[in-house]
């Protein structure tokens, strides 16, 4: 598929996937015409690229641990078990700060929402 599909079905922009395909987090071939094509595949990978932002990642961090996560077990023998675990462990923590802070929040909203009038 070209990158305006890939686009329409994950909701990130062309922008965003061309940024991601330089990066190497996507693997694009090119077309005779220039065009990038990327696979099925790649739908679910961008969807786990925003993910992974939407948690706290950075790109360049989804770049070295990303595939990890993917089962690539050619990264996991570059990189010692041990550097991963702790890199997601301190993940782990930050996610867990980030719902804590979500609940919070939400409870907030809440009690702000039953004190309006008319409020169901």
């Amino acid at each position: 598929m070209r990158i305006g599909e890939l686009s329409r079905l994950t909701g990130v922009s062309v922008r965003a996937i061309r940024h991601y395909d330089g990066l190497g987090l996507l693997i694009s071939r090119r077309e005779d015409n220039r065009y990038r094509v990327f696979g099925p595949d790649d739908v679910e990978r961008v969807r786990l690229i925003q993910l992974f932002l939407s948690v706290g990642f950075r790109l360049e961090e989804i770049r070295e641990y990303g595939p990890c996560w993917q089962g690539d077990a050619s990264v996991t023998q570059t990189i010692p078990a041990d550097q991963v675990a702790a890199f997601y462990g301190r993940k782990v923590a930050q996610i867990d700060r980030q719902l804590a802070a979500l609940h919070t929040f939400r409870t907030q909203l809440k009690e702000q929402m039953d004190r309006l009038p008319n409020a169901d």
